[in-house]
């Protein structure tokens, strides 16, 4: 019967969910929310926007630790010293915005370090 119950929550707020987007922001962002929810797999009772802020937090994190260890190794491995880190730092903060500012997509990285590298990286998408 708990599980029922379960199922009968997750429902409602489903549907809770549908409606306050429904209403706020009207059918055609409805639609999107339920495209983004099947791409993703995420079933929460909040919204793309709510999503994207929660998660702005576990962006940061990653892409701090990421840095930290990429210019760990490139001292480790290559010997890059202080001002190459830091150059290397830089460019990572623009890639960074240029993603977030939609002015490119990993796809373009992607495409151009395959090209120019002759290396194929490959994401693992939550498809």
């Amino acid at each position: 019967m708990a599980k029922l119950d379960q199922y009968m929550q997750g429902r409602t707020e489903g549907m809770e969910l549908a409606l306050r987007i429904a209403k706020d922001k009207g059918i055609k962002e409805l639609e999107k929310e339920v495209r983004f929810r099947q791409k993703t797999g995420i079933s929460l009772n909040v919204t793309r926007q709510e999503l994207n802020k929660a998660s702005d937090k576990i962006k940061e994190m990653t892409l701090d630790t990421f840095t930290l260890l990429s210019v760990a190794a490139l001292h480790d491995v290559f010997g890059f010293g202080k001002q190459r880190c830091e150059r290397y730092m830089k460019k990572m903060e623009e890639g960074a915005r240029y993603l977030m500012d939609d002015l490119a997509t990993w796809d373009d990285y992607s495409k151009e370090v395959e090209k120019q590298l002759g290396i194929k990286i490959e994401i693992h998408w939550n498809d």
